[in-house]
């Protein structure tokens, strides 16, 4: 049976917990009690059940009229002021039982107290009307030197007293008391006492931040027991008071529902309890705009209306310093490093001194409303097999992304093909290049951070350098985008430093050499940009000062396709004379054209195998003649 009605009772438990258990107090049959009802915070109430032989009991020591919060007890401590309700709840083979007691628990926490002292030995000490001080009927003061006054509630919050001796510096001791109660005191605070008055001059404004929900802080410096008011204006000749504090030490104040476009001056007035007045500097709130142009955006801030210990303003974005200003005129600044559809929030602060006026924070997006095109690119042969590709793109930075695409084309061709997309890169080498032989065109178009895509610019075309005897010719399809302004032929020999050679607009160059120079050279062109951003260089031309002639020991003129005509070779000879004899000195081929060879025919039939002889006389690049002669094979 016992086994059935706890079963029962911890089924009502778990019902009863799960409702609204409104009137438990009144259901009544119960009974406890306790060693006490009342007594000072904190208080440790022990509970003694006085129901006979109970199956369960336990107690809530707070019940607050919903579910009962049961512990077994059988000692609550109560930490906090305030009036409790002890539930009892229990039950018995015949059913539930529940029983309530109230407990009352009295403050003791310290009274706050501030003082003024005004010269000699007369003080001002204030008590703080707030929640505590207005839970004790009485205040007991203990001056420190034998002399005690009692407050009452209801009294002037201000207390006078003065001091015979000024020697030493008393400690008053100020307790809270109740009357009649079951508590007689609260904790006791000490206040050491100084006779010196308060400096009001101490009482300064910190900073001044205005807060985007238009709430205006002020932290400010203020004294202990000394009657500050913080008040406001917007045209720094009617002020109103925001609101009065008599706390020490650095604090916030915030004053509500401000306009943040609104430039505001805001001061202190202090009052302390010997009637001495001071007003603080005077310090002004800052404004801010800021809108977007073409991809930047342009911020705008109040001029600070007071140059004296003005030191500087600093722009922050997104909580980092963009640039810091120390001329107090400049009041705008246009922000390049923002890449087109961010979103960036401002903020402007003003130093005077060691004080800051912060404004509130303004956001601005980037944006563009047309795309600029690309104005500055170049091409630039960088080897036998590499074109590099440069490209300065608009409105392009550390916080900015972009694509890029480039086609290509050879050089005369109409057809463009796409060869890359770059994503926030400007340069590009092409491998897929015979820079010696073909000059190659490229275009160069963009897609911005904001989705829009810029056209593709003019071709840019690579300088295709030729030789042709002492002639340099190269082509002229501009290599930069902003124009050229002239061309350096670049000549480097085997021994002499390298030297640029200014040739103006000309497509062409005469190499001047004579005996004296060095043997080999090596040419190349440079293009120079109209607006010094960019050059473009050639492919390498090399040059020898003393032509030479080969001849081939042997050749087999038998249809094959290959070595089937005798080709004397050369490319920087002025005049050729070229004559094939046989064994005995008969001419057999002759020729004034290096282009010219010989079949292996005589009159139109095959001319005999073996050994044949030829000479030659040609003109040099620097106009020396040779005589030269040689054997060869004629094989089939």
């Amino acid at each position: 049976m016992r086994l059935i009605l706890l079963s029962l009772f911890f089924l009502f438990i778990l019902v009863g917990n799960t409702l609204q258990a409104q009137g438990l107090c009144d259901r009544g049959g119960g009974g406890f009690t306790m060693d006490k009802s009342e007594g000072c915070a904190p208080l440790v109430v022990r509970v003694t059940n006085t129901v006979p032989n109970p199956i369960l009991v336990g107690y809530d020591a707070s019940y607050d009229g919903k579910s009962p919060k049961i512990q077994n007890g059988p000692s609550f401590t109560y930490s906090l002021p305030g009036t409790y309700t002890m539930l009892q709840q229990g039950a018995v083979s015949s059913g539930q039982f529940y029983a309530c007691q109230s407990v009352k628990v009295f403050e003791t926490r310290v009274v706050t107290p501030q003082y003024s002292s005004c010269g000699g030995g007369k003080i001002f000490l204030s008590l703080t009307d707030d929640v505590i001080l207005s839970a004790y009927d009485e205040v007991k003061i203990e001056w420190g030197d034998g002399k005690t006054d009692i407050w009452k509630k209801g009294s002037p919050l201000v207390i006078e007293h003065s001091y015979a001796d000024v020697s030493s510096n008393p400690t008053a001791l100020i307790t809270g008391l109740y009357v009649g109660k079951g508590c007689a005191a609260g904790r006791a605070t000490s206040l050491p006492i100084t006779f010196q008055q308060a400096q009001l001059n101490d009482i300064a404004i910190k900073s001044v931040e205005m807060r985007g929900d238009g709430t205006l802080r002020i932290v400010y410096q203020g004294l202990s027991g000394v009657y500050t008011d913080i008040n406001y204006s917007t045209n720094n000749s009617t002020y109103t008071s925001a609101g009065r504090r008599s706390s020490g030490g650095v604090q916030p104040f915030d004053v509500k529902n401000m306009v943040t476009t609104q430039a505001y001056q805001v001061k202190l007035s202090s009052e302390d309890l010997c009637s001495g007045k001071n007003d603080s500097r005077v310090y002004s709130s800052m404004t801010l705009s800021g809108k977007s142009e073409d991809g930047k955006n342009i911020l705008t801030w109040s001029k600070y209306p007071d140059a004296t210990d003005f030191t500087s303003y600093d722009l922050l974005r997104d909580g980092t310093i963009v640039k810091t200003f120390t001329s107090i005129n400049d009041i705008t600044y246009t922000d390049e490093d923002v890449e087109c559809g961010s979103y960036s929030e401002y903020q402007v602060v003003a130093k005077i001194n060691d004080v800051t006026s912060t404004s509130a924070p303004v956001g601005v997006k980037a944006e563009i409303a047309s795309p600029k095109p690309i104005k500055d690119a170049a091409v630039t042969v960088d080897g036998d097999h590499l074109v590099t590709i440069k490209a300065s793109v608009p409105g392009s930075g550390p916080n900015s992304t972009y694509d890029l695409t480039i086609e290509k084309a050879e050089a005369g061709a109409t057809l463009f093909k796409k060869i890359i997309t770059l994503f926030n890169q400007s340069e590009y080498s092409d491998p897929e290049v015979k820079t010696d032989e073909l000059s190659y065109c490229y275009r160069i178009s963009y897609t911005n951070s904001c989705g829009q895509k810029v056209p593709a610019s003019q071709p840019i075309c690579t300088i295709l350098l030729k030789k042709n005897l002492t002639t340099l010719n190269w082509s002229t399809e501009s290599p930069i985008l902003a124009g050229v302004s002239g061309y350096d032929v670049i000549r480097v020999g085997s021994s002499a430093p390298e030297e640029a050679i200014p040739v103006q607009m000309n497509s062409s160059y005469t190499v001047k050499v004579n005996a004296q120079s060095d043997l080999e050279y090596n040419f190349k062109v440079r293009a120079n940009s109209t607006q010094g951003g960019f050059e473009s260089l050639s492919n390498v031309a090399n040059y020898k000062r003393s032509a030479g002639v080969f001849v081939p020991q042997a050749f087999s003129p038998n249809g094959d396709g290959y070595n089937d005509v005798l080709e004397a070779k050369s490319n920087q000879l002025q005049s050729f004379n070229f004559s094939v004899m046989n064994r005995w000195g008969q001419v057999v081929f002759h020729s004034n054209d290096i282009a010219s060879g010989w079949d292996g025919t005589i009159n139109g039939a095959n001319a005999p195998e073996g050994s044949y002889v030829y000479k030659m006389t040609f003109v040099d690049d620097i106009n020396q003649t040779v005589e030269k002669s040689g054997t060869f094979m004629l094989l089939r």
